[in-house]
């Protein structure tokens, strides 16, 4: 076990937490199979833990045999996709800042390009590519990695609710987060983003007033203005918001005795 110890011993006092498969290769001064045998070590006793492809993280030591995308999804996103402009985004968003009751398994990510990983420490990966002028609007610095704040987070989930499961899930976010949630910055992503952003917005003021939420959202929409679908994969009718010109597939009071509002 002495030169896997060496090697975070190193790598310790470099004050790094994750590493590369040539950092530890130049570190060990070993071949490529010597080298990938000292990290099939320390994975084998929990002391570190694969990323993703040639990309690895040392495990706190009081979180050893536990994943660092749950111990610290920051960390391992950050590692993944290095110097790429990136955000934790949607669901993992929204998910990390405590909004759900049940936590999200797929790690989804916004980013300027893709990466060639599919997984990140055993959780499956989600790439949705952006712009570089949007990737960074409405975030929050986390460690080496950004996180959509409360606003973005609530907001991208409205615009793309492929990528949010349900609009149940949704509202259980707006119902939680209400509180340090803030109209204008929704409104200013909404113009932004263009049509799909005011139809983002409209959703969620259709949430907001059917479930009675302390939330000013106040979208410019005429009684001409052509319907959306609360949720554009729903093709049902149940119920049509007039004000907001949003076709709901449910009734509101199933939707509040869901999220308990």
């Amino acid at each position: 076990m002495a030169a896997p110890l060496e090697l975070l011993d190193a790598l310790t006092a470099e004050g790094v937490d994750t590493f590369t498969f040539a950092e530890a290769e130049k570190m060990l001064a070993r071949s490529p199979t010597a080298t990938a045998n000292v990290l099939r070590r320390l994975r084998s006793h929990g002391l570190i833990d694969r990323l993703g492809r040639g990309r690895y993280a040392i495990r706190p030591f009081g979180s050893l045999h536990t994943s660092p995308a749950t111990d610290n999804l920051t960390t391992a996103v950050a590692a993944t996709f290095s110097n790429k402009p990136h955000r934790i985004a949607y669901l993992s968003a929204l998910s990390e800042l405590g909004l759900l009751t049940h936590p999200v398994r797929t790690i989804t990510v916004a980013s300027v390009s893709q990466v060639r990983i599919a997984a990140i420490s055993h959780r499956p990966l989600r790439v949705v590519i952006e712009r570089p002028a949007t990737i960074h609007l409405e975030t929050e610095v986390v460690g080496r990695s950004w996180r959509s704040n409360l606003d973005r987070a609530l907001f991208e989930c409205a615009l793309r609710l492929d990528l949010t499961g349900s609009v149940e899930r949704l509202a259980e976010a707006l119902v939680t987060g209400v509180s340090g949630t803030h109209a204008a910055s929704i409104a200013r992503l909404a113009q932004v983003f263009g049509p799909k952003g005011r139809a983002a917005e409209r959703r969620l003021a259709s949430l907001v007033r059917k479930l009675d939420l302390p939330l000013q959202l106040t979208p410019d929409v005429s009684a001409r203005q052509a319907l959306i679908r609360l949720d554009p994969r729903e093709r049902e009718v149940a119920w049509v918001d007039e004000t907001f010109q949003v076709s709901w597939h449910l009734q509101p009071d199933e939707l509040r005795a869901v999220v308990g509002s």
